[in-house]
């Protein structure tokens, strides 16, 4: 199916809302009918686990001063974006997917929330996950730099600053002439939320390396040739702080996966469009909402004093 046969079947939606969007109506059948279904229940269920597990981490955290340190600073920045996914983005969506149920339509206050932010929040949390790569790097390759330079306020800082870039990035392309066409700015974010996936996935790659270094001291020659300015071995706490990020980037990228691979298919056309927009894509973004939920639970997992500080949380109460 080419484009020209793809933008004859579309048509305007809302015509109230602040931009103008076009989409495929939504044809029941009883394999739409399914997945709405299914995805309605499945993001029931997590949206509000995810919400109160980054509550948690949240209070545990700012309640013991002794857990505020520059990496769980970063943890947190991390963290108001699985808010925002959890408390906004996913509810819309389930009103988005309710309204197709019922009425075979729109709802368009959902909707709006749902094609304008949605990119916009998955992008705030990758750009966060790129800082904290380089926040990782500097405390594992570059430690003298890290203690005298990096503090809380400036990792805060720095964090805020790569959020209000995609915000004027996400926003401008959206409320533009091109961004209400929802291939062109699908496209543009998938590759800018690529590029920072593919570049922290790099980097963690080398940081991994370096940090099994402890674990296998006959390669501890070649690795200080590799790298001369990294110190004889690694931090316990700075190693197994970048392990946990290695796991949260994977699992944010099996998560966001099946978003990017429908997306280039969606691109391609090689599938019919109400099928994409209305089967596909929901399965897709219901895997995405996911690491709202998976986040905190690879965080407190992996660090034992936040783990023992939620047992005392649970036990006051």
């Amino acid at each position: 199916m080419n484009n020209t046969a793809l933008n004859a079947t579309s048509f305007p939606l809302c015509p109230s809302l602040l931009i103008k969007v076009t989409s495929t109506p939504y044809i029941p059948s009883a394999t739409a009918h399914t997945v709405t279904i299914l995805t309605c229940i499945v993001n029931g269920i997590s949206c509000p686990v995810a919400i109160g597990e980054n509550l948690l981490v949240f209070m545990v955290i700012l309640k013991k001063r002794s857990l505020r340190t520059t990496f769980n600073t970063s943890v947190l920045c991390l963290a108001v974006t699985d808010l925002l996914i959890a408390m906004f983005i996913q509810p819309a969506f389930i009103a988005y997917q309710i309204g197709k149920f019922i009425n075979s339509t729109y709802l368009c206050v959902p909707y709006f929330i749902k094609t304008v932010f949605e990119f916009w929040c998955v992008g705030l949390s990758f750009i966060t996950l790129g800082l904290i790569t380089l926040e990782r790097y500097f405390a594992v390759f570059r430690p003298f730099i890290y203690h005298a330079a990096v503090t809380q306020f400036r990792v805060m800082l720095v964090i805020f600053s790569g959020w209000l870039f995609w915000s004027a990035f996400s926003f401008s392309l959206r409320f533009s002439a091109s961004g209400m066409n929802l291939k062109v700015y699908s496209i543009a974010s998938s590759i800018l939320i690529a590029f920072t996936l593919f570049q922290t996935i790099f980097v963690y790659f080398k940081l991994y390396k370096a940090s099994r270094i402890k674990d296998h001291s006959h390669s501890q020659a070649s690795q200080n040739r590799s790298y001369p300015n990294r110190p004889r071995s690694l931090g316990v706490a700075e190693a197994k702080a970048t392990k946990t990020i290695i796991i949260i980037t994977g699992s944010f990228f099996l998560c966001f996966a099946p978003t990017l691979c429908v997306s280039l298919v969606h691109q391609l056309a090689y599938v019919r469009e109400d099928v994409i927009l209305h089967v596909v894509y929901p399965l897709a973004e219901s895997a995405l909402f996911l690491t709202a939920l998976v986040n905190p639970v690879i965080y407190v997992w992996r660090n034992a004093l936040v783990k023992e500080s939620l047992k005392e949380l649970f036990k006051a109460h």
